[in-house]
């Protein structure tokens, strides 16, 4: 697999700028075209003020978002054309989740921010890093909510539990693995004692040299493993596989790809 078409999620939002960093370099890197898709959402009131309100709010809504996408175009337009880079900007209106899973299909990455609860974060983006990889088989790369991340997979945190999805999601980060200088694999809770031996050996085929270290922990939550590894190794990225269990019993009970996702201090790359 190579990497040849970038999808950028931005939007209403003060983390458009550190996205667009990093998908440029990553673009720039791999020789890819990006695609910038900026969503507005609908203006959402309860139907018993929906009625009431007057039709200037509706048009105020519209003024208002179609000058902030404006803005937000010029900004990004300016910035690839300084690059050199070869980019499109696409504009839609609706729910960024169902919006996005469309457009993944032709993309090789997408980008998206984490989810948060401040009021900063695009409205309708609650959990989409997670449901973008699990509906639309892309990989998914989700950039933090705070600092900036001009650098991507220079030093790369694996997490491998001999899973169908962490099988997935490194073979989609095969081109960022083969140009990165340092790899940990995060070996947990494997049921076959050469699960990790037989990852380094797949990856040695490719060109590709890592270091294993095996985690054995019935108490300390999965996704905290992963990213108190990454953050000891100094990685820049964590590659792991979305929604091992069930969505719905990551919903009721927890698990590694949500606490990742709440709790993540590097971009993390997911597949399902």
């Amino acid at each position: 697999m190579t990497i040849k078409t970038i999808l950028l999620h931005l939007a209403e939002d003060p983390r458009n700028a550190a996205r667009t960093a990093t998908a440029i370099a990553l673009a720039n890197k791999h020789g890819a075209h990006l695609v910038a898709l900026y969503t507005v959402p609908p203006l959402i009131v309860p139907g018993y003020i929906g009625a009431e309100l007057p039709a200037q709010v509706y048009a105020d809504y519209e003024a208002d978002s179609e000058a902030k996408a404006a803005e937000a175009e010029k900004a990004f337009n300016e910035t690839v054309r300084k690059e050199g880079l070869s980019a499109e900007w696409r504009k839609e209106r609706g729910f960024a989740r169902d919006i996005l899973m469309a457009h993944a299909y032709y993309a090789d990455l997408a980008i998206v921010g984490q989810p948060a609860t401040d009021d900063g974060v695009p409205r309708g983006t609650e959990g989409l890093p997670g449901d973008l990889a699990l509906a639309s088989g892309r990989p998914v790369l989700t950039i933090p909510c705070v600092g900036d991340y001009p650098v991507v997979g220079r030093k790369i945190t694996l997490a491998w539990n001999g899973s169908r999805e962490a099988a997935r999601a490194t073979a989609d980060a095969l081109p960022l693995l083969a140009t990165a200088e340092e790899i940990l694999v995060v070996a947990a809770n494997l049921q076959s004692s050469t699960a990790a031996v037989d990852i380094a050996t797949h990856l040695a085929r490719h060109g590709i040299k890592v270091e294993t270290k095996d985690f054995h922990v019935e108490n300390l939550p999965i996704g905290e493993i992963l990213i108190n590894a990454a953050n000891d190794a100094g990685s820049d990225l964590l590659v792991m596989g979305a929604y091992g269990h069930s969505r719905l019993n990551e919903l009721v009970l927890g698990g590694a790809t949500r606490n990742v996702l709440r709790h993540m201090t590097v971009p993390v790359l997911m597949s399902h």
